[in-house]
């Protein structure tokens, strides 16, 4: 207790001279460093329950996987069913929604 003291007597001048956010602010860069040495090194949180999380996510990962791709089968078959009926009415121009220019213009015309 008698050390926190002291330190925040030497902080006092500080915080007169240059404010008080400024002192703030410098503190909380210094935290920030530390936990993040400590989140990079492991200490913070253990190596075998980061491990842990990552061989979760991963096997979880392959779940949602597996059920995406059961999921979008049946619509990547009727796509490529679709796509294959498309280019075998392509050369047949009953089945297009506009009429070519040249209809139209005759229509217009007296």
């Amino acid at each position: 207790m008698g050390t926190e003291v002291s330190t925040i007597q030497e902080l006092l001048p500080l915080v007169e001279k240059c404010g008080l956010s400024v002192v703030l602010l410098f503190l909380f860069i210094i935290f920030a460093y530390i936990q993040w040495r400590a989140v990079s090194k492991g200490e913070l949180v253990p190596r075998a329950m980061l491990d842990r999380a990552l061989e979760d996510n991963d096997r979880l990962q392959d779940i949602l996987d597996k059920e995406r791709a059961a999921f979008t089968q049946p619509t990547l078959e009727v796509l490529q069913r679709l796509k294959a009926d498309h280019s075998a009415n392509s050369g047949n121009d009953e089945d297009r929604v506009g009429q070519p220019c040249g209809v139209l213009f005759k229509r217009l015309l007296p």
